[in-house]
C-alpha cells in the first residue's frame, strides 16, 4: 500500500512541477514576445533611439530568464535567441529597417515557439 501512495504521490509531484515550469516558460515568453512588438512598430516608425532602448530591456530580461530556461529547454534554443537579439541590436545600430524587421520576427517566433515546443503533448513525446 505504501509502494502504490508513493508512486501517486510522485506522479502527483511530477505533473504539478512539469504543469508550473510549462506555465513559467509560457508567461516569460509572452511577455518577450510582447516586448518585440513593441520593438517592431518603434523601427517601423525609424525611432531608432526608442528601439535600441527596447531592445536594452529586453536583453536585461533575457539575461535573467536565460539562467532559469537554460535549466529547462535545449540549449540550442537558447542560443538561436542570443544569436537573434544581437542581430537585431546590430541592425538598429545600422538602421536597417527591412532587415531588423524581418529579425524581430525571427526573434518572436523563436520564443514564442519554445512553449509549444516544450508542451507536453503526444506529438511532442512520439
Amino acid at each position: 500500500m505504501r509502494t502504490i501512495l508513493a508512486i501517486v504521490l510522485s506522479l502527483i509531484l511530477f505533473i504539478a512541477v512539469g504543469s508550473y515550469v510549462q506555465h513559467y516558460i509560457e508567461k516569460t515568453a509572452r511577455n518577450i514576445a510582447e516586448e518585440t512588438d513593441r520593438l517592431k512598430q518603434l523601427v517601423e516608425a525609424g525611432s531608432w533611439d526608442e528601439a535600441g532602448a527596447v531592445l536594452n530591456r529586453i536583453t536585461e530580461e533575457w539575461t535573467v530568464m536565460r539562467r532559469k530556461w537554460n535549466a529547462l529547454i535545449d540549449h540550442s534554443e537558447v542560443d538561436r535567441i542570443d544569436d537573434a537579439l544581437a542581430r537585431t541590436g546590430e541592425l538598429i545600430n545600422l538602421k536597417e529597417i527591412k532587415d531588423c524587421l524581418v529579425e524581430i520576427a525571427v526573434l518572436k517566433q523563436t520564443i514564442l515557439h519554445i512553449p509549444e515546443n516544450e508542451r507536453l503533448a503526444l506529438s511532442n513525446i512520439f
